[in-house]
């Protein structure tokens, strides 16, 4: 598989600009007209995206063995890519490829199906309860094969309008016990997020299973990646929609089908030729979908689909929140873990400073989403504790050890005369070392404590992993459903550094009242006895 290489870097100065001209540009193209019929064979060797996953990268192989490939986590991104001019087309579902050329009339697809497949929801293999979840489950697709249920899930997810495309949870009574039910909500038309609430073809189907046998419901939302181990770890009783492969069989039990589909090829739509039959004037990309014919007129759709269109600045809200209670929680409990951690080996026990030396580097070592990982799925698997606890606990330990190290370096730095002279005065070591050491010590290592804050906010993007919708998770969720990339990305940048900045001010703010140079001479000799 061949790797596209990437350019030479533009200064950031003109990241900006170029991002807003490019991503409202097509909407100057003229229209096109051809004659000719393009079939996905003609795309092969072409640079072709391709969903991360063993379906879709398989199918490239095969199908498209000339192509140079592109590797993509999500629909938004291989859109973002196609439109970009970075790929001349990608794989995909033919249903997601229907509700993205609804929303995003620029993307188009073959209508000749590449492969046929099957879609079913996924259960723990080997595991007797998972076993009859899934025969139950089966029963369920049976009866709803039988009397039209299905068809009518067809008609609601699958059509125009969007007024019947809702789910009602409320009368879930739970008198059989909860389901837990991991999906992505990302994965449009069967799972994603409108006014706020899960809906979809699949959380449509799981909730009348639910209702039909008396059970509630508690959905959890990963990147798809992240299915198949929050299945096994116990962390869900099963998965909503998969494609079938003989690989996935080998890990997970398969319910019976709840969907049928094919891998079809999207492209531009100003790149689909008219059939043999009749010739077709292909509107120039961008002219459909935006409200205007200008450069303003595409930045205001664009705005709209974003923030206003179903109230999508309340989720960017409760992304930030997320995000917030996450990075203040893990600064508070990691500078506690740290200090404490450092006041227990500074009198040099040999035990305490080895399995500290040894968690330091484990943790440091790591990269920070696969200790979210190891947490969520391994560790803490099989208890009932949400993701959110669970990358609080993560962060905790990330920021901790680097708490630790900058202190050790800082108290380290201090002239050991310091403490000599503190002792002649008749301070103990605990008062020297709160009265005199920490206090010269905290100017050192204080610029390293303020960039720690910094990097663990941002880090924190990568909590989605572990079924946390903090606020990068909320600008893909609205990627998702936009398919647009300029106003999501841009908005979550532009908090980010908002959030950056409100947290180093205040950390500023308290280091000024910690700052030695402030103290007065009779604080710093408060309880000694002196001439004066």
């Amino acid at each position: 598989m061949h790797i596209s290489k990437t350019g030479k870097k533009l200064p950031a100065l003109f990241l900006l600009p170029l991002l807003l001209f490019s991503m409202f540009l097509p909407q100057f193209g003229a229209a096109a007209e051809r004659s000719e019929t393009v079939s996905w064979q003609d795309y092969n060797g072409k640079k072709i995206g391709v969903l991360v996953g063993p379906l879709m990268e398989d199918a490239a192989k095969e199908y498209f063995p000339d192509s140079e490939y592109a590797l993509f986590n999500s629909y938004p991104d291989c859109i973002a890519a196609l439109l970009a001019g970075k790929i001349d087309a990608f794989l995909g579902d033919e249903p997601g490829m229907k509700s993205i050329h609804a929303e995003q009339p620029e993307i188009d697809y073959i209508h000749d199906n590449i492969t046929e497949n099957n879609y079913s929801f996924a259960f723990r293999k080997d595991d007797p309860d998972s076993a009859a979840l899934c025969n139950e489950l089966n029963e369920f697709l049976a009866e709803s094969y039988a009397n039209g249920t299905m068809q009518e899930l067809d008609d609601i997810w699958f059509g125009a309008d969007e007024s019947r495309k809702v789910v009602d949870m409320s009368d879930l009574t739970g008198e059989n016990g909860t389901i837990r039910v991991v999906t992505t909500s990302t994965d449009m038309p069967f799972s994603y997020i409108k006014d706020g609430g899960n809906v979809g073809y699949d959380i449509d189907l799981v909730v009348r299973f639910c209702r039909s046998r008396g059970y509630a419901l508690k959905l959890g939302d990963v990147d798809f990646a992240g299915r198949i181990p929050a299945i096994q770890s116990g962390k869900y009783d099963f998965s909503t929609d998969m494609n079938v492969t003989p690989e996935r069989r080998e890990q997970v039990l398969f319910s019976d089908p709840t969907s049928h589909g094919g891998i079809v090829l999207a492209v531009r739509s100003s790149d689909l030729a008219a059939s043999d039959a009749e010739s077709v004037v292909v509107v120039a990309p961008g002219s459909a979908a935006k409200t205007s014919g200008s450069f303003f007129g595409g930045v205001k759709s664009s705005f709209e689909k974003t923030f206003l269109r179903e109230s999508r600045w309340k989720l960017f809200i409760q992304g930030i929140l997320t995000t917030l209670l996450i990075t203040v929680l893990s600064i508070v409990f990691g500078t506690l873990l740290g200090f404490l951690t450092f006041m227990l080996c500074r009198k040099g026990n040999p035990v305490a400073n080895t399995i500290t030396r040894f968690c330091v580097w484990l943790v440091q070592g790591m990269p920070v989403v696969v200790l979210l990982m190891i947490l969520y799925y391994i560790i803490f698997g099989k208890v009932a504790i949400s993701g959110t606890a669970v990358a609080v606990i993560g962060f905790t330990l990330v920021f901790g050890a680097a708490v630790y190290s900058m202190i050790k370096s800082g108290v380290s730095a201090v002239d050991i005369g310091q403490v000599e002279a503190a002792y002649s005065l008749g301070y103990t070591d605990r008062k020297a070392f709160f009265r005199i050491v920490l206090p010269q010590a905290l100017p050192l290592f204080m610029p390293s404590y303020k960039g720690e804050i910094v990097a663990l906010i941002k880090a924190t993007a990568v909590v989605g992993y572990i079924a946390v919708q903090d606020l990068t998770k909320i600008g893909d969720i609205v990627r998702s459903r936009t398919y647009e990339a300029f106003f999501p990305l841009v908005a979550v940048a532009i908090i980010y550094f908002v959030l950056a900045a409100i947290l180093t001010f205040f950390v500023n703010k308290i280091l000024m009242r910690m700052d030695p140079r402030n103290r007065s001479r009779a604080h710093i000799l408060k309880g000694v006895r002196t001439d004066d």
